[in-house]
C-alpha cells in the first residue's frame, strides 16, 4: 500500500514521506492502515520502490491486493497522471468505500468542471483475478455510483498466439471479453514505457492448413489497427453528456474508434432500458395490487388494458411503437414514467379519474351504438373502443361524458350529416332500397371518400357519410352527383359483365 495514517491521523504517502521520520514511527508501532486501522510498516530498499505494509494480516476488504512492486508501480503511474490532468480533484490513494466495502487503488472525487461531483475508481490490475471476481467488484462500484477504470498490467494480461505466422494474433481471455462487452474498452497499462494500450475493435481471420493430410480451419483474432498504444500523457478523457460516462481516448486513435464509441452509447442507452424495465415491473406489480384491493377488479383490468402493448405484455416500452408514428401515445409514456418515479397514493390520486372515465366510456360507446338517433350514433364515428385506453384521448376527454367530448369536438362533422338528413332524406331514402355494392361502385365515380362498410344501411348510416365533406357547397355538389349518375342512371348494355 502506498498511504497511511499517523496516530494523530495525519496521511503519509510512501513515495514522498520524510524516510527518516517514518522509518521512527514504523518501528513505534505508530502507522496504521487507513481501511482497517490495522498496524502498518514502512518498506524501501535499494530495489524496490517505498510502500506500507500491513504488520500482521493484509486488509480484508474487496479489492483488496497483494502488494507487488508491478502493483504498486502501477497504482503510482495512473496516481501520477491524475494529479497532473485534475489537479483540483480530490485523488487519493487506496480509499475504503463504507457503502461496498471495496479499497480503491486510486480514488477520484471532482469537485468541479465538466465532471463536478463524478466519483471515479482507479484500478490497476496485477494479479490474475477470476470474471466473477471482476464482475462483483465491478457491479458493487456501479451501485454506488462510481464508474470504475480498470488498467490490466499488459506484461501479464496482453497474451498472444503461439502459432507460426500468426504471432499478431491475440488471445483473449474471458476475463477480457467480459470486460470489453460490459464496459466497451479494455485498457492495458505498460509499466516499462507508461504507454497504454486501448483494445476497441477486433477482426476475426480464419486460415485453412493442411496438416498430415487433413485440411483444419483455425480462426485467428488481430485488434484492428494493429498499433493501438499511446503514452498516457496523450490520454484524454471524453464523457457522453447524455449519460456521464467516461472513457479514454487519444488525439491519434479518435477518429479510429468512433464506432466503438457509438457502440458504447447504445449499449448505454440499452443498459438503461433494462434496468428501468426492471424498476417498472416492481413498481407496476406494486399499484396493481393496491388498484385491485382498493378499488376492485374492474378497475385493476381497466388499469392494466390501458397499459398493454400491442402484443398484449405490460412492458416498460412498446417494442412496436416509435415516437415518431403518428399514433404514439406520448401520454401513455409519461403515465409510465409516473408509475416509477410516484408513490401509490400519489399515482392514483392523480390517474383515478382518469381510468374510471375509460370504464365509463365502454358502457357509454355501447348506448350510442344502439341509438338510431342522428346526432347520437355519429359520435360512434368518431371513436372506436381502441381509443378508451389511450392515455391521450383519456387526458383531452377530462372530466366530460363521452357524448359530451366528442360532440364538442366534431361539432361542424354532426353539422354536415344532420344538414344532409334534414334537407335531402328523399336522396338516403332512396339510397337503402338498392344494392349496397351497386351503391358503392357508383358513389367510386362522385367521391371517393363515400364509401359505405354496413351491409344494411340506414337513413341516417348514408347521412353521416357525408361528414368528411368540407361544406354546404360541396355537399349539393355531391348530391347532384348521386341524383345524376345513381338516382337517374340509365341502365346501358355496356354494364353487363359478358365474363360472369
Amino acid at each position: 500500500m502506498l498511504r497511511c495514517l499517523t496516530e494523530e491521523k495525519k496521511p503519509l504517502i510512501a513515495s514522498n514521506c520524510d524516510e527518516a521520520s517514518t522509518r521512527t514511527l514504523s518501528r513505534s508501532h505508530k502507522l496504521f492502515c487507513p481501511n482497517c486501522e490495522g498496524v502498518v510498516r514502512y518498506n524501501k530498499g535499494n530495489v524496490k520502490n517505498p510502500y506500507f505494509s500491513h504488520v500482521n494480516l493484509e486488509c480484508e476488504y474487496i479489492g483488496s491486493e497483494p502488494e507487488t512492486p508491478s502493483h504498486i508501480q502501477g497504482k503510482q503511474l495512473l496516481y501520477d497522471w491524475l494529479k497532473s490532468k485534475f489537479p483540483t480533484a480530490y485523488i487519493e490513494y487506496e480509499v475504503h468505500i463504507p457503502e461496498t466495502g471495496q479499497i480503491v487503488d486510486v480514488y477520484v472525487k471532482h469537485r468541479d468542471g465538466e465532471f463536478a461531483d463524478r466519483t471515479w475508481a482507479f484500478e490497476f490490475q496485477h494479479s490474475l483475478i477470476s470474471t466473477s471476481a471482476w464482475e462483483e467488484r465491478h457491479n458493487l462500484y456501479e451501485s454506488a455510483d462510481i464508474q470504475d477504470f480498470w488498467f490490466f498490467d499488459k506484461r501479464k494480461f496482453m497474451k498472444f498466439s503461439a502459432a507460426r505466422d500468426n504471432t499478431d494474433a491475440r488471445k483473449r481471455s474471458d476475463l477480457e471479453k467480459t470486460v470489453f462487452r460490459t464496459t466497451g474498452l479494455v485498457y492495458f497499462l505498460d509499466l516499462d514505457t507508461s504507454e497504454l494500450t486501448i483494445d476497441f475493435n477486433f477482426i476475426e481471420s480464419p486460415e485453412t492448413k493442411i496438416i498430415r493430410g487433413i485440411r483444419r480451419t483455425q480462426t485467428f483474432t488481430y485488434h484492428s489497427p494493429m498499433e493501438h498504444s499511446v503514452t498516457m500523457s496523450a490520454i484524454k478523457t471524453r464523457k457522453n453528456k447524455k449519460y456521464g460516462y467516461v472513457v479514454l481516448i487519444s488525439e491519434s486513435l479518435e477518429e479510429k474508434m468512433k464506432n466503438r464509441l457509438n457502440h458504447i452509447y447504445y449499449m448505454l442507452e440499452r443498459k438503461e432500458q433494462e434496468q428501468k424495465s426492471a424498476l417498472y415491473r416492481e413498481r407496476l406489480r406494486e399499484k396493481g395490487i393496491f388498484s385491485r384491493t382498493t378499488y376492485g377488479v374492474e378497475f385493476a383490468e381497466c388499469f392494466k388494458l390501458i397499459l398493454k402493448d400491442h402484443n398484449g405484455s405490460l412492458t416498460y416500452k412498446d417494442p412496436y411503437e416509435d415516437e415518431e408514428d403518428a399514433g404514439y401515445d406520448k401520454e401513455l409514456a409519461e403515465l409510465k414514467e409516473d408509475i416509477i418515479n410516484l408513490e401509490v397514493i400519489e399515482f392514483f390520486d392523480k390517474y383515478k379519474i382518469l381510468i374510471d372515465t375509460s370504464i365509463r366510456n365502454i358502457a357509454d360507446y355501447s348506448q350510442l351504438k344502439e341509438n338510431e338517433i342522428l346526432n347520437l350514433k355519429i359520435l360512434t364515428y368518431f371513436a372506436y373502443p381502441s381509443d378508451f385506453k389511450r392515455v391521450g384521448f383519456l387526458k383531452e376527454q377530462g372530466s366530460l361524458s363521452l357524448k359530451d367530448y366528442l360532440t364538442s369536438k366534431y361539432k361542424k362533422k354532426i353539422e354536415m350529416a344532420q344538414y344532409v338528413y334534414e334537407n335531402h332524406k328523399d336522396v338516403l331514402d332512396w339510397l337503402i332500397t338498392r344494392s349496397n355494392d351497386w351503391i358503392n361502385e357508383r358513389l367510386r365515380h362522385s367521391k371517393l371518400s363515400l364509401r359505405m362498410y354496413n351491409q344494411k344501411p340506414t337513413p341516417t348510416d348514408y347521412a353521416i357519410m357525408f361528414k368528411e365533406l368540407n361544406g354546404i357547397e360541396e355537399v349539393e355538389v355531391v348530391i347532384q352527383q348521386i341524383k345524376d349518375q345513381i338516382i337517374n342512371y340509365k341502365f346501358e348494355l355496356d354494364d353487363i359483365d359478358f365474363d360472369d
